[in-house]
């Protein structure tokens, strides 16, 4: 144990041991009995307060049911025939306590050990209960179509209150710049959400990673005093499809000052006119630009087919130029299409 605990600071195991001949083990007690036997019975905490859905509960009836009779099976498939007794005497206080009645919660248990007649397993109906209007449709539909029916509580407080947390600005997918205090920024995109590349390329600074990132490289410049301010990172566009965001990551690059290894995908030079008077506008009642618009567009149809979709704007060779490894084992596999699509032509 002292070793497994010397490994990592965080990850640190504890051992229960016995005391008094007993032994705890998730809801079951193990007791060593003076002859050498181990007997059962059922564990509770000491921090236990045996309270459990009360019946006076506006609940469905089945899920009243299911309190008493787990509970009661619990104690006869635990316990040894010498504990049984004074656990049952226990569960009827504390059932009594919570407000059952006791000789059904015995009916209850004892029905459940009969065996059903195997029947299709259909797709349950799922139906918020409703005394006296649920329970009767649940009825019709388990007698007429032997459709099991799971009822649902009705809304609780806790699903009509809002968040008091705000939704993170950085948690979707697209364009984003970090901005430097030299005046020049860095212009990425990436398929999961900026959150998670920004901590990637933060990271990738503290350990002075200069290979492999443009930002560590340029943080670390030598006789240059760079403060990047990952704290005004701006997303310029929210694109989750890979082809628009390529394609906005390169307008974007050629559009702000910055240090990056290149310029991302090579766009035709007749698109550079138009690109300068690229823009938002409102869809539908959604944000969206002009570059994603038109590629959604285009990539759609190829999209839903699941068939190679369109060309990426590129040049001459219709490859890709850029040289920065692909955000994710997606992109790899979407480049490596469009290449065998372009070999076939």
């Amino acid at each position: 144990m002292g070793h497994l605990n010397s490994v990592h600071g965080s990850i640190q195991f504890t051992t229960e041991e016995e005391k008094e001949g007993m032994l705890p083990f998730l809801d079951v007690l193990v007791r060593r009995e003076t002859d050498g036997r181990l007997s059962h019975t059922v564990y509770r905490k000491p921090t236990h307060t045996d309270r459990y859905l009360r019946a006076d509960s506006h609940h469905h009836p089945s899920h009243l049911a299911s309190v008493p009779r787990t509970l009661i099976n619990r104690a006869l498939n635990l316990c040894d025939p010498q504990y049984i007794d004074a656990e049952l005497n226990h569960l009827r206080v504390v059932l009594e306590t919570n407000g059952y009645n006791w000789r059904q919660c015995t009916r209850l248990a004892s029905s459940s050990c009969k065996r059903r007649p195997a029947v299709a397993e259909r797709t349950p109906a799922f139906l918020p209960y409703v005394k006296g209007v649920t329970d009767t449709i649940g009825h019709l539909l388990r007698r007429r179509y032997s459709i099991r029916t799971i009822f649902r509580p009705p809304g609780q407080l806790r699903n009509l209150l809002r968040s008091p947390k705000d939704k993170d600005p950085l948690a979707v997918p697209g364009v984003y710049m970090i901005p430097c205090d030299c005046g020049s920024s860095y212009i990425g995109e990436t398929r999961r959400n900026i959150t998670t590349r920004l901590k990637e390329h933060i990271r990738s600074v503290k350990n002075r990673d200069t290979h492999t990132s443009a930002v560590a490289e340029h943080a670390c410049s030598a006789g240059t005093a760079h403060f990047l301010r990952f704290d005004k990172v701006s997303v310029l566009a929210r694109e989750k499809y890979f082809v628009p965001r390529k394609v906005r990551e390169a307008i974007e690059i050629s559009r702000h000052p910055n240090f990056n290894r290149d310029g991302g995908w090579a766009l035709p030079p007749a698109w550079k006119p138009s690109l300068q008077s690229a823009s938002t506008y409102n869809v539908a009642g959604l944000e969206c630009d002009t570059v994603s618009a038109v590629c959604n567009t285009v990539f759609a149809p190829t999209r839903e087919s699941n068939l190679t979709p369109a060309q990426p704007p590129a040049n001459e060779s219709n490859e890709p130029t850029s040289s920065r490894a692909p955000d994710s084992a997606r992109d790899s596999r979407q480049r490596a299409r469009w290449a065998r699509s372009s070999n076939r032509q």
